[in-house]
């Protein structure tokens, strides 16, 4: 067979399994994002076990956050060089060996240790996802393909607790590991034979050793000042020192990858308006999305009286409502190409978060629920074509860091969202009179509390409006 003809013929079978590709990358997306929000609802589990405090077992979950948002923009340039199908392959056989470790752990510093291992498989797998995506569909099914994208992470950051609690009450603690070991198999003998690409690598390979070291600790400093401000929004010295540590090593990150042959992080790709703006869209979008989701379990068991397991069954209908919304979106992107399509979802997001907020404030359980509708709508818009805009302003080479870009972006994203929630909760509460658990407070000053937090999240989001459409101009 020519040289011709082979292209041919590995352009046609990549094509062809371009869907069971798309399987394989969405349960490993789902299986990363799932393992970052399943095991909170076991760490009262855990801590018993392991008979240590709270401030210890939290580590079960920190160091899997930490570990796999300071690694995605390292993976995301090492695979230029060894190829995105490879990496990914690695990377969630390294994910099932370390669930595996996790799960037979009779120390806590075992399952922390192995819980950064599992972090690691799963920030390769990460990292790349949405370029082994968009090589695998051709420009006219892109978009639809990456509505998936948004889906799925939603539906792994809600089903988390959801199958945590079940498992954890039928099988045990270690089985929320243990289940991704057959599931691991699985998906590995299937990419084996599927997970395929024809794929443009570096030639050599030159790996930016002080920029990744910098990195790492540009992203573990902030991501502790995060979490520490979460849990008390007062500044204390630790925190501070998390920010000075943060503003010192990202300044030595910028000075050193600007000069640098081969940087971890290519800053010169900010300058490229389409991808500098759509990613900062992204990050105000997971903002929004988490605050929401930091939210609305307070509002439905504090206000409400709801039940966890009723909490979980309601914040359901937002990524079944994605599952629809996302690729209709990404398949009317993909024929029309509107510039304002993404816009417009987070236009309608920011909408409903104020209806939700003013429906909260009335406790009108009904409207709420008619305005998860609108959300969910609203991101299915926005996602698919966002990352297709982020994906496509770049070339090809450049896929892996676009990816790896985008990855890092949504996990900053969770974490501020969190963040900022909780902060904003708390004032509001304090400044109502009220300093115990937010959980404690009457279910009048929790609901005006939580419904000014949500009209600041639909201000945020307008401004996310005003960000996507400047990517435009």
């Amino acid at each position: 067979m020519s040289e011709g003809s082979s292209k041919v013929a590995a352009s046609r079978e990549v094509h062809e399994d371009r869907y069971i590709i798309l399987v394989i990358v969405l349960i490993g997306i789902f299986m990363a994002v799932l393992d970052g929000s399943i095991v909170t609802i076991s760490l009262p589990t855990i801590t018993g076990y392991f008979d240590v405090n709270v401030s210890q077992s939290q580590w079960v979950v920190t160091a899997y956050l930490i570990a796999m948002t300071s690694l995605l923009l390292i993976f995301g340039r090492i695979s230029e060089y060894t190829g995105k199908t490879k990496l990914f392959f690695i990377g969630f056989a390294i994910f099932s060996l370390s669930s595996l470790a996790c799960g037979i752990s009779d120390e806590l510093y075992k399952l922390i240790i192995f819980r950064i291992a599992q972090a690691i498989g799963a920030s390769m797998v990460f990292s790349i996802s949405t370029a082994i995506i968009v090589q695998a569909f051709p420009d006219n099914e892109r978009g639809r393909a990456l509505g998936f994208v948004g889906t799925t992470v939603a539906l792994g950051g809600i089903m988390g607790p959801i199958l945590g609690g079940y498992i954890v009450d039928t099988l045990g603690w270690q089985y929320i590991f243990l289940v991704n070991v057959p599931i691991g198999i699985i998906l590995l003998t299937v990419a084996f034979k599927f997970l395929k690409l024809k794929e443009m690598k570096a030639k050599n390979f030159n790996m930016d050793v002080t920029g990744a070291l910098l990195l790492i600790l540009t992203v573990v400093s902030l991501m502790m000042f995060l979490g520490d401000l979460a849990g008390n929004y007062n500044v204390n010295g630790v925190m501070i020192a998390y920010v000075l540590v943060f503003i010192l090593s990202a300044a030595a990150l910028v000075i050193s990858e600007t000069k640098h042959s081969y940087p971890i992080v290519d800053f010169s790709v900010f300058k490229v308006r389409k991808f500098a703006f759509s990613n900062l869209s992204l990050l105000i979008n997971f903002v929004i999305v988490f605050m929401f989701n930091f939210l609305m379990p307070f509002y439905f068991e504090g206000v409400k009286d709801f039940r966890p397991s009723q909490v979980g069954q309601v914040l359901i209908i937002i990524p079944m409502i994605m599952s629809i919304a996302s690729p209709i979106s990404g398949w009317i992107y993909d024929r029309y190409q509107s510039i304002y399509h993404s816009s417009l979802g987070m236009l309608m997001m920011a909408v409903s978060l104020l209806m939700i907020g003013y429906f909260a404030s009335r406790m009108d359980v009904t409207m709420i629920l008619a305005s998860f509708v609108l959300f969910g709508i609203g991101n299915g818009l926005f996602q698919s074509p966002n990352n297709s805009e982020v994906m496509g302003s770049l070339p090809m080479s450049k896929s892996g860091t676009a990816s790896s870009m985008i990855a890092t972006v949504r996990n900053m994203g969770m974490t501020l969202g969190v963040s900022f929630g909780s902060i904003l909760l708390s004032v509001f509460l304090i400044n109502s009179g009220f300093t115990g658990p937010a959980l404690y407070a009457g279910k009048d000053i929790l609901s005006a509390a939580i419904s000014n937090v949500l009209y600041a999240g639909g201000i945020l989001g307008i401004i996310g409006v005003i960000t996507s459409m400047m990517r435009r101009r």
